[in-house]
């Protein structure tokens, strides 16, 4: 959880209700000092397309939250940002409860990368890898706190959980099935605490326009996110190219572009 900034100059907590964060119902706990648990209190249906499983696109801005909070707790005042993300799928998650671990991989002076795993009533769905680069703190406006503390559980964010399909909620458009190209505009609920496109929701761009391209019924099962830069003005834009046929499987790689200046800010192999 982080704090910044608002137009007027006072204080505002990250993420703020209705914002996407927020509305997936994110909790977390720390047992003890090397342990940071948590759970999301969402409906898992409304995470998937029309009833079907989600792909674990879904599942990024949950996990890459989870890391974060973990890796702050460590990295000495520096200030994050996501790199990398790997995330596989176990087991489809179902209509389990969401429940998460995570757990530190490496502290260097450059980069912190934790694991996350997923969890749904007790079975696991998902294994994630995150990566951060660190950034002195006086190059952002921004200060992180504390994100709970003790056994007891503490909501990120507040205001009502997400109540329709995440991906409508979102605001992706599809634009042209035939080469993955899907869009989505920058407003409140899909913004970080900089202005720019929440990442979980960009690596979950991705995943949609890999599943556009190979079909109806398509669920992404492993997805790579490299992040690039920023999303600017926007759109964010994707285009999607299949690499390889295996049987019912597709090797999918997205782009994601700012169609405000066709410059490349992610990339993603799923």
């Amino acid at each position: 959880m982080s704090e910044g900034s608002s137009p007027d100059g006072r204080r505002s907590v990250y993420p703020p209700p209705g914002q996407v964060l927020s509305a997936l119902g994110i909790e977390v706990a720390w047992p003890d000092p090397q342990t940071l648990a948590g759970r999301a209190l969402v409906d898992p249906a409304l995470l998937g397309r029309q009833g079907a499983s989600p792909g674990v696109g879904a599942l990024v801005p949950i996990v890459d939250l989870m890391a974060g909070i973990r890796a702050t707790a460590l990295a000495r005042g520096d200030w994050l940002a996501t790199s990398d993300v790997w995330i596989h799928e176990r087991a489809p998650l179902g209509h389990g409860s969401i429940e998460l671990s995570t757990r530190l991989l490496r502290i260097g002076k450059r980069t912190i990368v934790s694991a996350v795993e997923v969890l749904a009533d007790g079975r696991p769905v998902a294994s994630a890898t995150v990566e951060f680069t660190r950034i002195r703190r006086d190059a952002s406006n921004h200060t992180t706190t504390e994100a709970g503390g003790g056994e007891g559980w503490t909501r990120l964010g507040g205001g009502p959980l997400l109540d329709v399909p995440l991906e409508q909620a979102c605001g992706f458009r599809v634009v042209d099935p035939s080469v993955g190209r899907v869009e989505l505009d920058l407003g409140p609920f899909v913004a970080n605490s900089t202005g720019t496109l929440q990442g979980g929701v960009v690596a979950l761009l991705a995943d949609v326009a890999a599943a556009t391209l190979v079909g109806p019924g398509a669920r992404t099962v492993d997805l790579e996110y490299r992040f690039l830069a920023p999303t600017g003005a926007g759109p964010a834009r994707t285009s999607a190219e299949i690499l390889r046929v295996d049987g019912p499987n597709r090797l999918v790689r997205v782009e994601v572009v700012d169609a405000a200046d066709g410059g490349l800010v992610g990339w993603a192999v799923c």
